[in-house]
């Protein structure tokens, strides 16, 4: 876990990724992605009482995994305290608005788009967490107890634009499904029958839950607001 960083680096946010950085005191960390036309970024306020230390990451994964094909989200943030032996752990991940889909879910392959960028959202998470794995079961065997949460940052969140979608793939492929003219519903089908089973994903992504591996992991939703015209942020509170 490297510590050989000056506090201003943290604060400016010039980390290296897939790096675990020990966060010495209560500091704010900001994440930034950035795009050509502007930028997202979350504000990390880490508060930290004794015996507590930070840990952070950006696009972390396990070392012994090989790069190329490897899926991660964007931030790891833990607080760990020694004390009581306790770790509060976030993953989340940033979309610049998952929502931005068209309400007409036959035209511009939306229904296909958002159903892809739901899926990968959620195998992104959980590769994030196997990869968390890799250094947190040296604390889980000397009796910590772990707190996990994991989290989307975007800018919209429409919880019935998800559902619609979880709809309209449903029915697509039903007898008495949505009127669409011949064509078109076959079009559909072809395109969207690989996805037939992502439609219960789809509808606990919408109640703001994800299951992987059976296990419930309540979506906490982030939203970003305009800060600038380029620019939209958030902060997130991390302690224990």
């Amino acid at each position: 876990m490297s510590m050989n960083v000056a506090l201003s680096d943290y604060k400016e946010g010039k980390l290296q990724k897939s790096t675990l950085y020990k966060i010495p005191e209560s500091m704010t960390v900001p994440f930034e992605e950035i795009h050509a036309n502007g930028k997202e970024v979350v504000n990390l306020n880490y508060q930290l009482q004794e015996s507590q230390y930070g840990i952070y990451a950006n696009e972390y994964k396990n070392p012994c995994i090989s790069k190329q094909g490897c899926k991660k989200a964007d931030v790891l943030a833990c607080v760990v305290d020694d004390k009581r032996k306790e770790i509060k752990s976030l993953v989340f991940d940033v979309k610049s608005n998952i929502s931005s889909f068209s309400n007409d879910l036959t035209k511009e392959n939306a229904a296909l788009t958002a159903i892809k960028e739901i899926r990968d959202f959620i195998d992104q998470i959980h590769a994030a967490l196997l990869h968390k794995k890799s250094f947190m079961l040296y604390y889980l065997d000397e009796g910590f107890q772990e707190q996990e949460k994991v989290a989307i940052a975007t800018k919209n969140f429409e919880c019935e634009k998800f559902l619609a979608v979880a709809d309209f793939l449903e029915s697509i492929f039903k007898e008495s499904s949505i009127e669409l003219p011949p064509l078109v519903k076959l079009k559909m089908q072809t395109i969207l029958k690989p996805y037939i089973g992502e439609i219960e994903k789809i509808r606990n992504f919408a109640d703001k839950m994800l299951i992987i591996n059976e296990k419930p992991y309540p979506l906490m939703v982030i939203i970003l607001e305009k800060s600038s015209e380029s620019v939209y942020s958030a902060t997130v509170t991390i302690n224990i």
